[in-house]
This record gives structure tokens, C-alpha cells and sequence, in this order.
């Protein structure tokens, strides 16, 4: 196979991983603001224990647990 082929190919696969990590991302960010505002301090820590997971498994994306953490301080 070509190598310019190739290598496109490995960059839409890496494009589609780093998608689908900020997908994820959006998503906890989503469910951590929801469970700010109803008051919910268990459901925020679980929120905070899966982020913890995520940054553990994707270890060279951004820190979910920061963002959150930056999130909680500017409210």
C-alpha cells in the first residue's frame, strides 16, 4: 500500500479516537454541571471518580479531572 495512504489512514483513525475522547470529555462535563446544579454532592463525587478513570486510561489527552476541577472553582 502507498504510503501517503497510509499514513492518511492512520490520521483519520487518530482524529476519530481524539473525537471520540472529547465526546466523552462533553459528556462527564455535561453530567458533572447537571449534578452541580441539582445539589447532588454523591453524584458529583461518582462524576469526579469517572473522570479520574477516563484521565487514568487516555493518559495523553487534557486532565478531565482538571477541567472539572477548574469548572467547580470558577462557580
Amino acid at each position: 500500500m502507498n504510503a501517503a495512504v497510509t499514513s492518511l489512514g492512520a490520521r483519520r483513525r487518530t482524529q476519530t479516537i481524539e473525537d471520540a475522547i472529547t465526546s466523552l470529555h462533553a459528556s462527564v462535563i455535561a453530567d458533572y454541571l447537571t449534578a452541580r446544579l441539582a445539589g447532588s454532592p454523591i453524584r458529583t463525587a461518582e462524576i469526579l471518580a469517572e473522570a479520574a478513570h477516563i484521565d487514568a486510561q487516555y493518559p495523553g489527552f487534557p486532565s478531565l479531572v482538571a477541567q472539572l476541577d477548574a469548572l467547580q472553582s470558577a462557580a
